[in-house]
């Protein structure tokens, strides 16, 4: 076990990270390398990250990526009203986050599909705390010159750990990418981006150590998360290289209720 986790941590070290489960448009397979600073509120916690990704495409058809992240801070706030002001900063965990691995494969221009496995995070993260397979088809449509419209089908399945068994759990997203003021021989301009995920939980998780009547553990959901990114691209270097902003809402209940927040400042180099 020990084994494998290093060859998975130093496999991602030369690959990619991020806090939380990344959120990005249904894209081609492309070669990319991204690098952010991240800050979330999540369940009345606030954390700092740094994130990286890394993208390998030896053909238009086929790349492998991976992405990870490292917590460095997370802490939570809280004040009371009884009678008197009661104030404390609580210290949450820093470490490394969740890790991803994957890769995709597209036959035809339009089609494809993501393989993809996280690895249970080490101390950056409190949640998330299983193995997780993953098989995502996607689709492309080329509305315009500058326009690419995706949208992609998910299903997760979990392993099971210290007889704690996950229910499985299916998802929908679409996106677009847009460029705008773009100059396609220098590769400069401005990309808007934006994705919409909804995702809910088709069985309820399972306790094994209880006896069979008492298993469930009455943990059905749906929720959704968005995010949109604009980038500015540069003509600096021989490849396209950007600086950019994104901001997301990562735990979206359809009435606005317990939500949560991501803002990311990265920078990003793309080669063809």
């Amino acid at each position: 076990m020990v084994k494998r986790r290093s060859i998975l941590v130093l496999f991602a070290l030369f690959a990619s990270v991020f806090a939380t489960e990344p959120l990005r448009p249904v894209l081609p397979p492309r070669t990319a390398i991204e690098l952010g600073g991240i800050g979330e509120l999540r369940d009345d916690v606030y954390s700092a990250d740094l994130g990286w990704s890394v993208e390998v495409a030896p053909c238009s058809c086929f790349s492998f990526y991976t992405n990870m992240s490292y917590r460095f801070v997370s802490y939570q706030w809280e004040t009371m009203w009884h009678d008197q002001l009661h104030e404390y900063v609580n210290l949450q965990v820093n470490g490394l986050n969740e890790s991803y691995v994957g890769a995709k494969y597209f036959p035809v221009d339009f089609f494809g599909i993501a393989l993809d496995w996280r690895d249970r995070p080490g101390e950056g993260s409190r949640v998330n705390r299983f193995n997780r397979l993953g098989v995502e088809p996607m689709f492309l449509y080329r509305f315009s010159g500058s326009m690419l419209l995706g949208l992609s089908g998910q299903y997760y399945t979990f392993v099971e750990d210290d007889n704690f068994q996950p229910g499985d759990e299916v998802g929908v997203k679409a996106s677009f990418v847009w460029d705008v003021f773009w100059n396609r021989s220098a590769h400069t301009g401005w990309r808007v981006s934006y994705a919409y995920l909804y995702r809910w939980r088709i069985g309820e998780s399972e306790n094994m150590n209880m006896r069979k009547p008492y298993r469930k553990m009455d943990d059905m959901y749906r929720g959704f998360r968005m995010r949109g990114d604009v980038a500015r691209y540069f003509g600096w270097f021989p490849f396209p290289f950007a600086i950019g902003m994104g901001y997301e809402m990562n735990r979206g209940y359809l009435f606005g209720f317990e939500t949560g927040h991501r803002v990311e400042l990265f920078i990003r180099s793309e080669f063809p």
